[in-house]
């Protein structure tokens, strides 16, 4: 099993990219810089966005990419990943907050039930390190993609209506994320489908 891993230079990639590798995933890592360099995504089980500095608008090429992928394909989006996502899909990035988020704790219980994992969504207590993100309440949610949880108004995790799709604000590959391995073996879970 071959996965893409678009990496946005950012020091959580390497913990990210080390947990598929456990999991026995064959990872292609490439730089956002190398984009172009793809011929067919088709080779691909699943691709994966990483976290990374600065606003995704500033990701063209990733954003470009996104909207490549064949809908057969899972995708999963983390942190600025997450952004790319939403931000491709129609939603608009903001402030989260007037300072950084760094390090700091949530909890999420009861998520909205997924409309794509066997089970039910993930949950637990997960780590934010951002300061933007996608606001509940935009209009993005009303059309292709589901906000499954949420935390000061702010999406924290996301899926798109159609296709295995999601995206996460938070870190799930962080020693701080205990609840983010869920996610990730609920991702995983997608791909096997």
């Amino acid at each position: 099993m071959t996965f893409l891993f678009i990496d946005h230079y950012d020091s959580f990639s390497y913990n990210l990219t080390n947990w598929f590798v456990a999991k026995g995933i064959d990872l292609k890592i490439l730089s956002y810089k190398d984009i172009h360099n793809l011929t067919d995504l088709r080779e691909f089980e699943a691709i994966i966005f990483s976290p990374g500095p600065g606003h995704p608008c500033e990701y063209i090429g990733s954003i470009e990419l996104y909207k490549k992928i064949p809908a057969n394909i899972p995708f999963l989006g983390v942190c600025l990943g997450h952004q790319i996502f939403l931000l491709a899909e129609g939603g608009k990035i903001e402030q989260m907050s007037r300072i950084p988020i760094h390090g700091r704790q949530v909890e999420i219980i009861d998520p909205l039930k997924s409309l794509h994992f066997k089970k039910n969504s993930p949950n637990g207590t997960v780590v934010l390190y951002n300061s933007l993100g996608c606001k509940s309440s935009d209009p993005v949610f009303t059309k292709n993609v589901v906000s499954l949880a949420e935390e000061n108004g702010f999406s924290l995790m996301a899926e798109h209506k159609l296709h295995r799709r999601f995206g996460v604000q938070f870190h799930p590959e962080s020693f701080a994320s205990p609840g983010g391995e869920t996610f990730l073996n609920a991702f995983l879970g997608t791909v096997k489908c």
